[in-house]
């Protein structure tokens, strides 16, 4: 019996085969798929959820910064100096003003905008008005926060006094960065701390402060209390500009100190053209004969002379050992050392200079504080000049004792005289008074500190009533006043100009002196720049 068993289709066969196997690697493509998903999300969440969620408040948050209001700065009484002052922009989003009419008016009568300004600025078809200007507290109080309306704080410096006093102060950018004089010297303590608030953003973009969202106050900037005396400003400036018209000068200083504190109570410096700058702490310049009594108060501290002393005056020109010529304005015959001072002799002067030697006349130079930094309270000055003894040549000694080969700032020269001022002591300059906080708390007070003692207080005395008699009988009788005695000296040097080389006919005038003479509560110093016509300092500055 024979049996028939079908035929195996083996094509059909192969067909299912790969069909299943289709099957499962699409399985297993989409459980492999499905597994990384779920371990992306485990790993977000594990992760990566705080970047996530910090996304996420970005888009319904915005971080918006507080500035901090920058501190006053005053004179020593109180008078504002620069302040800082609140304004705000205004922009308008017409979409968003629920009663147009009504926005209208109120535009109209708190910020006093046209009526026909006012309904351009509301228009529908306009998305975004930027009303041009700032405007007060007091405006934006009034108008309110109604929606349409989106406000912009701004804190803007201004200085209510006008130019008097404005190169002291110095200036700030539009972006808060301090430009120059205490601003930038005392930014730290001005600029404050700024802080920010976090506001919530609804579906339409429009931003709302929120009590759940944190915020950071900024803290206000500290009030900076000067030593300048504001009127003692102005009456300087003024006087300085007189000056200035009246001898035809390019230019020159005024500095008025307290010389018991070292306190500047005014400082004012205008160049060519009216240009206002510093130029008393920073540009230092040959003195001249204001030099002099600093030689000779040497001469006396360190017991090489007395005031009673004579030498010659050679008729008013005498040739020095080394082949230099000296001259004097007058002819003199003998001449004690206290006459050579008062009269201003340079012959006088040279004839002592052999009796010190270059270390001491260096030194006490130095003391005195020339050729080194005065330590004010200022962005920048300068230190001047004074050369080492070791790169003298042999006229430097007699060109010290008549104010020539060294320069000197006006400051560093009204803090010599201070020196002489208060007996013997030289004190560190200072600008800044105090520091306090927004609520009067002083947080910072710097008080008067003496550098050194130069000269014993008889050296300073004797000094001082020389100086008296250069102003009641000498070379400064211009700056005599009927109310106070007053003590000085007046010095003309001639001016260097390009390449170092002296300018032919062109001076530096310089008075200092103090008064009251037996009690000095004030030193002052002017210098003239190029005089024209009388160019002493006893006939153009000393007035």
């Amino acid at each position: 019996m024979s049996s028939h068993l079908p035929a195996v289709r083996s094509g059909g066969w192969d067909s299912e085969h790969r069909l299943r196997a289709r099957r499962r690697l699409l399985i297993v493509c989409i459980g492999g798929a499905a597994l990384l998903v779920l371990g992306k999300a485990v790993y977000l969440q594990a992760f990566e959820a705080e970047h996530w969620r910090g996304v996420a408040a970005e888009q319904h948050q915005a971080r918006v910064p507080l500035p901090a209001r920058r501190g006053a700065i005053l004179d020593r009484d109180g008078v504002p100096l620069a302040l800082t002052r609140e304004t705000f922009g205004l922009a308008i989003a017409p979409n968003e003003v629920a009663d147009r009419d009504a926005m209208v008016r109120e535009l109209v009568d708190a910020l006093g905008l046209t009526r026909a300004d006012a309904r351009r600025a509301t228009e529908r078809k306009r998305k975004w008005v930027v009303l041009p200007g700032r405007f007060s507290a007091e405006q934006r109080r009034a108008l309110g926060d109604a929606r349409g309306l989106h406000w912009e704080r701004r804190l803007e410096r201004f200085y209510p006094q006008g130019r008097v006093g404005r190169e002291i102060l110095g200036g700030v950018s539009g972006d808060g960065r301090a430009l120059g004089g205490i601003e930038q010297a005392m930014d730290q303590a001005l600029r404050g701390t700024d802080g920010y608030s976090i506001l919530r953003r609804d579906a339409r973009g429009k931003k709302e402060a929120s009590v759940a969202l944190p915020a950071v106050q900024a803290t206000d900037g500290h009030d900076v209390h000067l030593t300048i005396d504001f009127d003692l400003q102005e009456i300087a400036d003024a006087a300085l500009d007189q000056a200035i018209d009246s001898t035809g000068a390019q230019g020159g200083d005024l500095l008025l100190l307290d010389p018991r504190s070292g306190e500047v109570l005014a400082a004012v410096s205008k160049r060519s053209g009216g240009v206002r700058g510093v130029g008393a702490f920073i540009e230092p310049y040959e003195p001249g004969s204001v030099l002099k009594p600093f030689f000779v108060s040497t001469l006396l501290a360190t017991g090489r002379a007395r005031m009673a002393e004579r030498v010659h005056g050679e008729g008013g020109r005498w040739t020095d050992p080394h082949g230099r010529v000296h001259t004097d304005v007058h002819a003199y015959d003998w001449l004690t050392l206290r006459d050579a001072l008062r009269v201003s002799s340079n012959i006088g002067m040279v004839k002592f200079v052999p009796r010190l030697s270059p270390g001491q006349q260096f030194a006490f130079l130095r003391d005195f504080g020339f050729g080194t930094p005065t330590g004010v309270d200022y962005p920048t000055e300068s230190s001047g000049r004074l050369p080492r003894p070791d790169r003298w040549s042999k006229p430097t000694a007699a060109s010290l004792a008549m104010g020539y080969e060294v320069s000197v700032t006006p400051l560093q020269l009204a803090l010599g005289y201070s020196a002489i001022a208060n007996g013997g002591a030289l004190m560190e300059p200072r600008l800044v008074r105090e520091v306090r906080a927004a609520g009067g708390r002083t947080v910072q007070r710097r008080d008067p500190r003496q550098v050194r003692r130069v000269i014993p207080r008889s050296v300073a005395m004797e000094i001082r009533d020389v100086l008296v008699s250069v102003v009641d009988d000498g070379t400064a009788t211009r700056a005599s006043l009927a109310t106070f005695e007053v003590a000085g000296k007046t010095g003309t040097a001639r001016r260097t100009g390009a390449g170092g080389r002296y300018e032919a006919g062109a001076y530096n005038a310089t008075f200092v002196g103090f008064f009251p003479a037996r009690d000095p509560q004030l030193t002052i110093l002017v210098r003239l720049d190029r005089p024209r016509g009388a160019y002493y300092g006893g006939l153009t500055a000393a007035p």
